[in-house]
């Protein structure tokens, strides 16, 4: 088995499974902590980066 980081397994199952990853950021808002909501916060972010934003649009 390759091993990987707990985010990259965290990203894969959020991309996976969207509905669970929504679930879990509302439970982490609702009852989390900061250092937490920080946490998941990167790797939502990483599941669903969608490229460069563009300030402009």
């Amino acid at each position: 088995m390759k091993d990987r980081s707990h985010d990259e397994a965290m990203v894969e199952r959020f991309q996976a499974d969207p509905s669970y990853a929504a679930e879990l950021l509302a439970e982490v808002v609702r009852d989390g902590s900061v250092d937490e909501l920080a946490i998941l916060e990167r790797q939502l972010l990483v599941a669903f980066a969608t490229g460069e934003v563009d300030p402009t649009s």
